[in-house]
């Protein structure tokens, strides 16, 4: 079973200008409610480790598994009997960028996990 949620919104930020509020792990809290805290254990590029904690949940490993600076970026959490998926994407507008967040949840338990996760999202 798999669900998926997706939300987009336009800016006038310029998409070089949005990047750096992905790339800096430490500061996801400033800007997305489903935030507590957050860190990324190295450099921000495929397969390097990271923790955040979602409000009302434990906190969650996630390993990032697509980079491309300044235009997206996906990571992963494993959950027991599913997998997190998330996508951040930044494209451009003829006068600023739009951005989108999606979210996919799969696998055998997945059905157990979709009101928390959106009440993280």
């Amino acid at each position: 079973m798999t669900r998926s949620w997706e939300h987009s919104a336009e800016s006038t930020a310029a998409k070089e200008d949005v990047w750096p509020f992905y790339s800096d792990v430490a500061r996801w809290a400033d800007w997305s409610p489903g935030v507590e805290w957050a860190r990324l254990d190295g450099p921000f590029e495929i397969g390097t480790k990271g923790k955040s904690k979602p409000p009302s949940s434990p906190a969650l490993r996630f390993r990032l598994t697509a980079v491309e600076p300044g235009a997206m970026f996906a990571s992963e959490v494993r959950l027991p009997g599913a997998r997190l998926f998330f996508e951040h994407l930044i494209e451009d507008l003829e006068r600023g960028a739009r951005i989108t967040h999606r979210v996919t949840l799969s696998g055998p338990l997945s059905f157990l996990y979709p009101a928390s996760v959106r009440r993280t999202t």
